[in-house]
């Protein structure tokens, strides 16, 4: 009877989180729900941005692998009114949002990721203060990196947008494709003699899938308790990196489009992103796992690259890895 009753301890303040956030925020939860089953059905078009799930399922495994402290922490019963305050402030804090944009946010995917998450961990950790200090690390960095996509795009694509234009007209040049450049604005015939004009966008940037990539290695800086030198190292790497991939992104599609025709280039739209990307979360994640770190810390690189493989670490807190996985970008149609 003592364990049935731990176990709802433990379970009760999670339900009470996700029966909130369903009620309160329904809409934005619908708005991502709706997504999945899009990405489910194989849409994979700029229609289906998945940044704000991807970044909710990277955040999902990086806490499941502290299962038994989360587990502790949800059967704790301790009361800190100024931190129960704090989380219903920030489960409420997307209605100032939402108030200052008005209708702006309606159809926001960074908005309806941070609505989400915002109220599920200030409701959780109002029911549960002890878990604020476990939990608030992983909630900044995917409000950080996640819930302002819309403002990031807005005040960088464009400029960004030019740099993946200039390299993939490099590219293209290099490869004698017979392509006319105007700025991120693209023209080639196409198989079969059909005339296509393209734009690279503010969503084609890349930003998004920036975000997903340092979502993920603010976590791992964390929970490796890595150098500084060494993050920051990667996070400008791995930056250019995906500004690199993007522009073979830009570069696979014009190519087909001129060599295949159009079926295939808007075929390959939907998912070469993903293949692209996720070669590149995959590489810059071992990359980061071997480097070595500078000397004097405690731990070395092949320990905690163990212990990120095993997800547990002797009793100490565990340290983990996973698979990446590529957030959306789009190229529109001019």
């Amino acid at each position: 009877m003592n364990h049935v009753n731990q176990n709802l301890s433990r379970l009760w303040p999670l339900v009470a989180a996700v029966a909130f956030t369903l009620v309160v925020y329904g809409a934005p939860v619908f708005l991502l729900v709706s997504k999945v089953g899009e990405v489910l059905g194989g849409v994979f078009d700029t229609s289906v941005p998945a940044y704000p799930l991807a970044g909710m399922f990277f955040v999902l495994v990086f806490v499941s692998f502290r299962r038994k402290e989360l587990e502790r922490l949800l059967a704790d019963q301790s009361r800190d009114w100024a931190t129960t305050l704090a989380g219903v402030v920030i489960a409420f804090a997307p209605f100032a949002i939402q108030l200052t944009l008005g209708t702006q946010v309606d159809a926001s995917y960074s908005y309806a990721g941070l609505a989400v998450v915002c109220s599920f961990f200030g409701i959780l950790t109002a029911i549960r203060p002890s878990l604020f200090r476990f939990l608030a690390p992983y909630f900044m960095l995917y409000a950080l990196a996640v819930g302002f996509v819309g403002a990031l795009t807005a005040s960088f694509g464009d400029p960004l947008a030019v740099v993946v234009a200039v390299i993939s007209s490099g590219f293209t040049r290099a490869l004698g494709e017979p392509v006319q450049w105007s700025s991120v604005y693209i023209t080639f015939t196409g198989a079969g003699g059909q005339a296509v004009n393209l734009e690279i966008s503010q969503e084609c940037s890349g930003i998004a899938s920036m975000s997903i990539f340092l979502l993920i290695l603010g976590m791992m800086h964390l929970d490796m308790n890595s150098s500084v030198t060494k993050s920051a190292f990667f996070a400008f790497g791995g930056s250019a990196l995906f500004v690199l991939l993007n522009s073979l992104r830009v570069v696979g599609l014009v190519t087909a489009g001129i060599y295949s025709g159009t079926n295939l280039m808007w075929n390959l739209h939907g998912w070469l992103g993903y293949v692209l990307y996720i070669v590149g979360y995959t590489l810059l994640l071992f990359l980061y796992l071997g480097a070595k770190k500078v000397p004097g810390r405690s731990r070395n690189a092949t320990e905690a690259g163990t212990l990120v493989g095993q997800g547990l670490g002797n009793g100490q807190e565990d340290k983990r890895g996973l698979d990446p996985l590529e957030s959306r970008e789009g190229l529109d149609d001019d």
